[in-house]
């Protein structure tokens, strides 16, 4: 989709040519009132999502959140998407509410009482322009190919211009904040970044919003999630890793990409965040030793390395890229419901080049991933990054596939 119009012009003419604001509350509203709402709405929603581009690590957390969207119907299929169960969804305001903190009721008040529309209206407005907004950035994304770095630089090119009086609150970014002293401005980075990581997986599942995923199964620390069925192993049938590894590899990006994420499953974790993710899923399987007391499992289960099977880097570095933040979003959220787990991140490369450089190459990737979670909040105490280099290969490095599932970022639980 190129745009014709500014980004905020193209979501308010979305919403109003789909006639979304006939559903929910809005409704019963007039529609001089709520067209003025929306346009006050919109501006909010960017600014928003701006401010979280300029945090660290934040454009990674809106291009993995317009990635999703560009994936989902909220486009093709809103009325599907925003109205499924004959009730709007309320995360796409939770998601404001943890970008603007105790700005949001006095930004939406400013909106009520210009516009005179009722509050619960305002909500259900803020819930569907939401996604929308994330809908047509996905859009841009695909058809631009943007970087992380390059859709934030476009999404900066949209702002809108900050009125006083009673327009559009004016938001203040981080660099506007007074500077604080010592130990409390970790604290508040981290607990930003928990509400980032609360934000980023309840976005997740709006967008492809079902009706029955909210019942997915929830598997006690008694139960193991149910395993999909083993199939034949694309290549060298001896190998262990060729058999589990579910997926074939890539050469858009170099890597293995792996399939069959497994029956969906629900965890419960820290804050009433909720991740929907497969039973077979690098979360799953994490969750499932942290979750089961030492009891319960098996001897060295424990010890067993989990490999990441949704981060990768850019080849030959130790940069992560844009699309791998979302499972360390994941993992980062699952490490804060359980503050007391200690953690090592391995790092491993194929048997090509020098061991000089795979050892270099590996222990920089895992320090990356490391790193990484450190900026979702994680506590830099409960992970420990080492590097392998080529020793411990998975799988033959004689084929494409083989080298490219030795080239893993792996995490196994210490404590």
């Amino acid at each position: 989709m190129i745009l014709t119009q500014s980004l905020l012009e193209e979501v308010q003419s979305f919403v109003l040519r789909n006639e979304l604001m006939q559903i929910g509350s809005i409704a019963e509203e007039p529609a001089f009132k709520a067209q003025n709402a929306l346009s006050r709405v919109v501006p909010l929603v960017v600014q928003s999502l701006l401010g979280l581009s300029e945090r660290v690590s934040g454009q990674e957390v809106v291009w993995s959140m317009a990635h999703d969207a560009a994936k989902s119907e909220v486009l093709s299929n809103p009325h599907k998407v925003l109205y499924a169960n004959k009730s709007i969804s309320d995360r796409g305001a939770k998601l404001v509410n943890w970008l603007l903190g105790n700005r949001y009721e006095a930004s939406l008040q400013e909106i009520v009482v210009t516009t005179g529309i009722r509050p619960e209206s305002l909500s259900d407005l803020v819930n569907i322009v939401v996604p929308v907004t994330l809908g047509v950035l996905g859009e841009q994304l695909a058809e631009h190919h943007w970087s992380a770095k390059a859709l934030s630089q476009w999404l900066h090119s949209q702002q809108p211009q900050p009125v006083s009086g009673r327009g559009l609150p004016t938001l203040v970014t981080p660099t506007d904040r007074a500077p604080s002293r010592g130990r409390p401005t970790a604290i508040a980075s981290r607990w930003l970044w928990v509400a980032l990581v609360v934000a980023a997986c309840l976005i997740g599942y709006l967008l492809g919003y079902q009706p029955t995923t909210e019942q997915a199964p929830v598997y006690p620390p008694s139960a193991s999630a149910p395993t999909a069925a083993v199939p034949d192993g694309p290549w060298d049938a001896n190998n262990p890793a060729a058999l589990l590894a579910n997926g074939s590899y890539s050469k858009a990006n170099g890597s293995y990409i792996y399939d069959r994420a497994g029956v969906p499953v629900v965890l419960k974790l820290k804050g009433g965040v909720r991740q929907i993710i497969g039973a077979n899923s690098t979360e799953n399987k994490l969750y499932q030793v942290l979750v089961t007391p030492a009891s319960g499992i098996a001897p060295g289960a424990r010890n067993e390395w989990i490999t990441f099977d949704r981060i990768y880097f850019e080849s030959n570095k130790a940069v992560l890229t844009a699309e791998s933040m979302w499972q360390l979003l994941n993992v980062a959220s699952i490490l804060l419901t359980f503050p007391s787990a200690k953690v090592q991140l391995g790092g491993y490369t194929d048997s090509t080049g020098s061991v000089l450089v795979n050892n270099r190459l590996s222990t920089a990737r895992a320090r990356a991933a490391k790193a990484t979670l450190v900026k979702f909040g994680v506590d830099s105490t409960q992970l420990e990054a080492k590097g392998y280099g080529s020793r411990y290969n998975i799988a033959s490095n004689t084929t494409e596939d083989g080298r490219a599932l030795n080239r893993r970022v792996s995490i196994q639980v210490m404590n």
